[in-house]
């Protein structure tokens, strides 16, 4: 995927009707990412579309000033959290980067879902967002950028300067750590398993059981 992403870039830099067309596949392919991102600091939906198309202007005008080889997702989560703060500034709102319940994919209604199950599940997601501020910055940000911007272990591995394995490692640290702050019940514990079968790539981690606080979060697989 980077190398399709950074052959995008080139054709972009170039510029002409070629180089447009560079641009909307990197817009059609990256905008969810930007869009999460910019949600990151601002609440209203409709501001952060406006916003969106803001930092895929911006992208368009400084293509050519990005470096091959360097992080493109870097490059483009600075040019959007720029952007946001520039807007918050304007509104002469303070920048936060608190983490709130709905930034979290796993708190969306499902259809199998009853309104009492996503009423635990929003509250545990609120959960979530409080408590991972105690865990350490590094563990913190792989969450945030895997579980609240939908990175893949790859491209969180790009942002965050390390290898895929060094980010698989990292994640289930962080979510052994989340899992002893978390509260204690048995609601916690199946989404904290969720998190941590995402995290290995499966449906469902086999054999996991996880218990909050008092003991630590044990991954047994095959």
């Amino acid at each position: 995927m980077t190398d399709i992403l950074e052959a995008l870039v080139a054709r972009a830099s170039a510029g002409g009707e070629d180089g447009a067309d560079a641009i909307a596949a990197l817009y059609d392919e990256l905008n969810d990412t930007v869009y999460h991102w910019v949600r990151f600091y601002i609440r209203d939906g409709h501001v952060a579309e406006d916003l969106c198309q803001e930092v895929w202007l911006k992208v368009a005008q400084n293509i050519s000033k990005y470096r091959s080889g360097t992080s493109l997702l870097g490059w483009l989560r600075t040019i959007t959290k720029n952007t946001a703060f520039d807007y918050l500034r304007s509104v002469q709102r303070r920048p936060s980067e608190v983490l709130y319940a709905d930034h979290l994919e796993l708190d969306r209604p499902r259809f199998d879902q009853n309104p009492e199950e996503h009423a635990v599940r929003r509250a545990l997601a609120q959960a979530v967002a409080s408590h991972m501020q105690k865990l350490r910055p590094a563990q913190r940000q792989v969450l945030v950028l895997r579980f609240f911007d939908g990175l893949s272990p790859g491209q969180t591995a790009e942002i965050m300067g390390k290898t895929d394995g060094a980010v698989r490692t990292l994640t289930v640290r962080a979510l052994r750590r989340l899992a002893e702050v978390m509260p204690t019940g048995e609601s916690s514990s199946e989404l904290i398993e969720e998190l941590l079968s995402v995290a290995a790539g499966r449906h469902r981690v086999v054999g996991t059981r996880v218990e909050t606080r008092e003991a630590r979060a044990h991954v047994a697989t095959r």
